[in-house]
């Protein structure tokens, strides 16, 4: 059996929010990403080791490196949630709700998590 979220929508919720963040649609959003990820951290480490950098640069850029790459491994915990959730949804013959727009597709799947969740308790 599927391990399934306890809390479906606030599960879908979360994972279109990062999503915006995590997997951007345009190559400059892309590129914004990795900067923050990768790019700036090294820069900030080599200027850190010539001495060239400040206190709040470094502090600044540690920041967002550690922010950017916890919302990207809690995004890519979620799509693995997202996921299963689908399965889930395929396993007992959903989905029981459809949407014009794909990105809200994980709320349908969510509503078959919820709708099914009875039955699975049983």
């Amino acid at each position: 059996m599927v391990s399934l979220p306890s809390k479906p929508f606030e599960t879908a919720e979360r994972y279109i929010n990062l999503r915006k963040k995590c997997a951007p649609e345009t190559w400059v959003d892309t590129i914004n990403l990795m900067s923050d990820m990768i790019l700036m951290p090294i820069i900030i480490l080599f200027l850190s080791l010539i001495q060239q950098a400040d206190l709040m640069t470094i502090a600044m850029t540690g920041m967002k490196a550690y922010q950017t790459w916890k919302d990207y491994t809690e995004y890519t915990e979620l799509r693995f949630e997202v996921q299963r959730m689908f399965l889930h949804c395929q396993m007992v013959g959903g989905p029981f709700i459809v949407t014009n727009n794909s990105l809200y597709m994980p709320y349908v799947f969510a509503d078959a998590v919820v709708r099914t969740s009875g039955s699975l308790k049983e």
